[in-house]
């Protein structure tokens, strides 16, 4: 929820630049406005994208702007709310649920029927469930991809392991594969930890080690927080915190605090993260060999986190048709060929790409292409509804000290976020 205070700083501060309304240049080109965040290598590729799009549709110009991630929730909402907001704009899954029900995005599916048969067969059928609302697509989806392993290759091989993809390729690669390598490649020099076998990744990104344990958070109709009841799931929980206080192979908030043990430095041997990450490592990683395998498996299942972002047409925009353009060009093959196959920004969303020779190619790291490919088939989605942002703030804040600080433990935990979570689900919505 935005406070005053929040609303008066965001205003000041030139929110509403680059939204004045769409216009025509001299040429005759019909400006459509795009918003979007993301560092400046996400600015370059998504320009490139509109220049690329701009070539083949003379009459359309694409006047893009990002913003800063941090500030672009409360800059969206303000924007929505003012009506004010672009012709088409990126919106996290995390919030999709919660601003599609206030009616600011288009109903897609009238421009979608005047499509070419087999149009929305060719997507992901998991991709198109998240851009859903009351059973219509509202948005398609952009920038899609799952939870799969980083790991440093020079490091398994350093010391004897077999690499994680090589077990998983045999069915070998479970939760005690995985502990095993974490504790096998943690360094110590006396009291002092110099390298990490793990990652201590931030919640949804763990959410499968509670399904794969044939546990869960939630009951399937979003409405109750089930954790403190599901001795699954807090054995997940358990396991999770076990690599912190039992084990000591992930880094605590202090050992990360100077960023000290990143994936990039070498000092880290295996990291949970998103395939949009890849870029990032390309460019950094000079020093070592590396490559992607699959989350580990449990006794109950081989699932990981699958989510992306949705690409929504602004319901008062003055040019649906030329905006949805745009859209279809964004999540259509020519482009989903440079997010994914030539930048690995994303797992592609439709199945002609994913089986193209130039995304199943490559001759950079990540080598294991399929990986991303199986985080599709493996991939389950968050139970995020209209109130996920309230009760993931909920759960963040009272597992802090389970998980960052240490102390409790996780039945107390799972008890506290679930009393706390329930009580705000009863209440009032305040997103």
């Amino acid at each position: 929820m935005i406070t005053r205070r929040r609303l008066l700083w965001i205003s000041m501060g030139g929110l509403l630049t680059g939204c004045l309304p769409s216009t025509r240049d001299a040429s005759g080109r019909t400006t459509i406005r795009y918003m979007a965040w993301g560092n400046p290598e996400q600015l370059q590729l998504e320009r490139q994208i509109a220049d690329e799009f701009e070539k083949l549709h003379h009459k359309i110009r694409v006047h893009l702007f990002m913003v800063p991630g941090s500030s672009y929730p409360d800059k969206l909402q303000l924007m929505l709310a003012s009506r004010t907001a672009p012709d088409v704009m990126r919106v996290d899954h995390y919030m999709f649920p919660a601003l599609v029900k206030k009616d600011y995005f288009l109903d897609l599916e009238p421009l979608i029927a005047a499509e070419p048969k087999g149009f929305v067969e060719d997507f992901v059928p998991t991709a198109l469930e998240e851009c859903r609302y009351q059973g219509k697509l509202h948005a398609m989806n952009v920038l899609f991809g799952g939870v799969q392993l980083y790991y440093n290759k020079s490091l398994f091989k350093g010391a004897g392991l077999t690499d994680p993809y090589t077990l998983s390729q045999a069915k070998k690669w479970d939760w005690d594969a995985f502990l095993m390598a974490a504790n096998a490649l943690t360094k110590r020099e006396g009291d002092r930890t110099i390298q990490f076998g793990t990652t201590f990744p931030a919640f949804p990104q763990w959410a499968s080690v509670l399904w794969n344990r044939g546990g869960d958070v939630m009951n399937k109709e979003l409405t109750k927080f089930t954790l403190a009841d599901d001795p699954h799931a807090i054995e997940g929980m358990q396991d999770m915190t076990d690599l912190r206080w039992k084990h000591h192979c992930a880094p605590t908030p202090s050992d990360a605090a100077l960023s000290a043990f990143t994936f990039e430095s070498g000092k880290i041997a295996m990291h949970w993260g998103w395939a949009g990450e890849t870029p990032r490592f390309r460019k950094n990683i000079k020093k070592f060999d590396w490559d992607i395998a699959p989350v580990p498996t449990g006794p109950a299942g081989d699932a990981t986190v699958i989510k992306g972002n949705q690409l929504v047409v602004y319901q008062h925009t003055e040019h649906p048709e030329l905006a949805w353009e745009f859209v279809k060009y964004m999540t259509g093959p020519e482009a989903e060929l440079i997010l994914g196959a030539k930048w690995r920004r994303c797992v592609p969303t439709r199945l002609s790409v994913q089986q193209h020779p130039e995304y199943l190619k490559t001759d950079k790291p990540p080598f294991h292409t399929d990986v991303f490919l199986d985080t599709v088939r493996r991939g389950r989605t968050l139970p995020i509804d209209a109130r996920y942002q309230e009760w993931a703030r909920e759960f963040n804040s009272a597992t802090d000290s389970l998980f960052n600080v240490g102390g409790i433990t996780a039945p107390e935990a799972s008890r506290n976020a679930t009393d706390k979570i329930n009580a705000l689900l009863s209440g009032e919505e305040g997103f």
